[in-house]
């Protein structure tokens, strides 16, 4: 836990590392003190089909959905949504400044009564 699902639009201006990207999403969660490296899962989708507003050609979105376990207050998850919100930030400067971009960042809680999870090796 936390599970990290970055989405993006693929019309963006910039190219990031999309690795280098997860592993800095990863690092900036670490340094909460809420979590440990070994803990988080980080994932990437680019989505081909999607429409913004009028669906505008320089119209384009970054979400990111941080899957937590239920119990955090609401001032741990701010402070987590910003962490993150800069951390996209500084990965598409191009973006931010040439097109009308949508960065998002989503906290959720995951029932921790019914979560299970099972690791093996």
């Amino acid at each position: 836990m936390p599970h990290c699902i970055l989405e993006t639009s693929n019309n963006l201006l910039d190219h990031p590392d999309w690795v280098d990207l997860l592993r800095k999403i990863n690092r900036a969660l670490v340094a909460t003190g809420l979590f440990t490296s070994a803990d988080i899962k980080s994932r990437a989708i680019q989505h081909d089909h999607f429409v913004i507003g009028d669906g505008a050609a320089d119209q384009a979105f970054v979400t990111l959905n941080v899957q937590i376990l239920s119990g955090r207050t609401d001032e741990v998850k701010a402070q987590i949504s910003e962490a993150l919100l800069q951390e996209l930030a500084r990965a598409f400067p191009r973006s931010a400044e040439g097109m009308r971009l949508n960065l998002t960042v989503q906290i959720s809680d995951l029932h921790r009564a019914s979560y299970r999870r099972q690791t093996s090796g």
